[in-house]
């Protein structure tokens, strides 16, 4: 897909300056790219604007440490937060720390939750409304380090606010084995920015801001997004069914370090391996081993564990993948049926 050449016209206010007197030809060009650039910006921004929503949830959660003292074990709270419309029938898409524990959700138009997932922290509300202005997500997997992106929500409150910044890295992963990957930015995100989308120069959703690292509680610029491939399957399983379903193919995939591939002597010094295959699982009935070496799923190179557990993390319940290993020094193919995984039954409590 050609990416847009707009945003190179950043750099024209910078050009533009550097521009001696004598030279007003050049130097009126680069005012003009210079101009260009913020019209885009502002018809960005007039496009996204409609399909992002305050959303202020009220509940009772239990007293804690700081609190006012009164005669009950719960207060009142209240949480402001964003969401992003994602269809025009009304199912807007928000964290599910933003709505977690509400007994009631003010967004304009009065919502519901429809289902939540705990693993993403996301939350699909419904708001009783046809026709309404929405956005598209991006495939995540073309975003790249560096790229400009969009903050759109109502920090602090303030609602209707964009911030710029760039791409910082792609797959973050904050916990050691979490299956959960995040896109880093810089661009300014504070508390009520949660739920909010982070989108492209095109105006399409690449991730849904859900956390920050901060020392001060403000932007740091270290802002993480839920990526929108991941987004994507948990809404669209959260509004046909009101829950997730995730595969597993009954294996545990280790990254392959220079000291793991010395100690068990595999053939290579980087990758994924095969730690453990499930007696009776779908990886062994399709004839998986233990120190099986991946090389690639659905045809796509495995460089860590991390990578393929999302991979799979991805993959309707019911479909087949198929994994390439090397075992022994050859290369064997094996198709696998992915499999519901046993979920936490807390992920219906909220």
């Amino acid at each position: 897909m050609k990416r847009k050449s707009v945003p190179v016209a950043a750099l024209a206010f910078c050009i533009a300056l550097s521009y001696p007197a004598e030279l007003p030809a050049q130097r009126d060009q680069a005012l003009a790219r210079l101009k260009e650039l913020s019209e885009y910006l502002e018809q960005l921004t007039q496009r996204v604007t409609p399909a992002v929503v305050a959303i202020m949830a009220t509940g009772y959660t239990p007293l804690q440490q700081g609190d006012a003292p009164g005669t009950g074990l719960l207060t009142r709270r209240q949480v402001g937060g964003s969401g992003v419309i994602l269809d025009p029938d009304g199912y807007i898409l928000t964290n599910l720390h933003v709505v977690e524990g509400a007994g009631r959700i003010r967004v304009r138009l009065g919502a519901r939750i429809v289902g939540f997932d705990r693993e993403t922290d996301m939350a699909v509300l419904k708001v009783e409304a046809t026709g309404l202005p929405y956005l598209e997500l991006a495939d995540s997997d073309e975003v790249i380090t560096g790229q400009l992106v969009f903050a759109f929500g109502s920090p602090l409150g303030l609602e209707n606010t964009v911030t710029m910044g760039i791409v910082s890295g792609v797959a973050r992963q904050l916990r050691p084995e979490d299956p959960m990957i995040y896109i880093q930015t810089d661009a300014p995100i504070n508390p009520g920015n949660s739920g909010g989308p982070l989108v492209d120069a095109e105006g399409r959703v690449i991730g849904i801001n859900t956390l920050i690292i901060s020392q001060s509680g403000g932007s740091e610029g270290l802002g993480f997004a839920a990526p929108s491939n991941i987004v994507r399957s948990v809404f669209q399983q959260i509004k046909m069914n009101g829950y997730v379903r995730r595969g597993t193919i009954g294996v545990s995939a280790q990254t392959i370090s220079p000291t793991l591939a010395e100690g068990l002597g595999l053939a290579r010094d980087w990758g994924v391996v095969l730690g453990d295959v499930y007696p009776r699982s779908p990886a062994e009935l399709a004839g998986l081993q233990i120190g099986d070496i991946v090389l690639s799923l659905d045809g796509k190179v495995m460089e860590n564990g991390r990578q393929f557990e999302v991979n799979l993390y991805r993959t309707p319940v019911g479909a087949t993948v198929t994994l390439e290993v090397l075992r022994g020094g050859q290369t064997r193919t094996a198709s696998v049926t992915v499999l519901e995984r046993e979920d936490d039954p807390g992920r219906f409590s909220i």
